[in-house]
C-alpha cells in the first residue's frame, strides 16, 4: 500500500469556506471519495491493492464492504465511497472489483449508514502539495464549455493552496 495517499481538493471547496492547506498541516477530513471515469470490473484477485498510476491515480483491486442504492463502500488500502453505477450490477458485498479510481475529499456525498459513515474519517498530514496547472480549454461545439486539456496534463509544487491559484491541489497525505 502507498506510505502516502493523493488526494484531490478541489478550488471550489476553498471558496466555498474551507480552509487553504499548508504542508505539515493536519487535518481531519469526514470522508474520502473515490471516482472512477469507467466502471470498476469484478476482479478474480482477492488481495486489496492500490498502485499509483499517472495523473495522480490508482490502479486499484478493492474489497466491496457496503452497498446501497446510490453509493457504496470499497476498501482498497484505505476505505472510500464510490459511486454506485461505477461498481458491476451483480456486485456484491465481500466481492473484489478491479479499476483506477482518483481520491477526492468532498464537501459533501450522499447519505450512508452511520455505522459504515464512522469508519470513512480520517485525519491527514499534509507532506507535499501540488497544484495542477493544467489549462483548460473551450470545446468547439460549445465555447462556453471549458475542460481540461488532458494532452498538456501539468503540476508545480506549493508550499500552500493560496500559493497559486489553481482548479485542484494534490494533498500528498500520510494517514495519522
Amino acid at each position: 500500500m502507498p506510505s502516502e495517499w493523493d488526494l484531490h481538493y478541489a478550488r471550489w471547496i476553498i471558496e466555498d469556506g474551507q480552509p487553504n492547506r499548508r504542508i505539515g498541516e493536519t487535518f481531519v477530513w469526514f470522508i474520502v471519495e473515490a471516482y472512477a471515469d469507467q466502471p470498476l470490473a469484478l476482479s478474480r484477485e482477492s488481495t486489496a491493492s492500490a498502485v499509483p498510476i499517472n495523473d495522480y491515480r490508482y490502479r486499484v483491486v478493492a474489497q466491496v464492504k457496503f452497498v446501497g442504492e446510490r453509493n457504496c463502500i470499497v476498501d482498497f488500502g484505505l476505505r472510500a465511497a464510490l459511486s454506485r453505477d461505477r461498481l458491476p450490477e451483480i456486485c456484491q458485498i465481500g466481492d473484489f472489483v478491479v479499476g483506477d479510481v482518483g481520491l477526492d475529499l468532498p464537501l459533501c456525498i450522499d447519505l450512508l449508514p452511520e455505522e459504515e459513515f464512522s469508519s470513512l474519517r480520517y485525519t491527514w498530514r499534509v507532506s507535499r502539495i501540488t497544484a495542477d496547472v493544467t489549462p483548460y480549454v473551450s470545446h468547439a461545439d460549445n465555447p462556453r464549455y471549458f475542460f481540461r486539456d488532458t494532452s498538456r496534463i501539468s503540476f508545480t509544487e506549493v508550499a500552500n493552496t493560496d500559493q497559486i491559484k489553481a482548479q485542484e491541489y494534490i494533498l500528498h497525505c500520510r494517514e495519522v
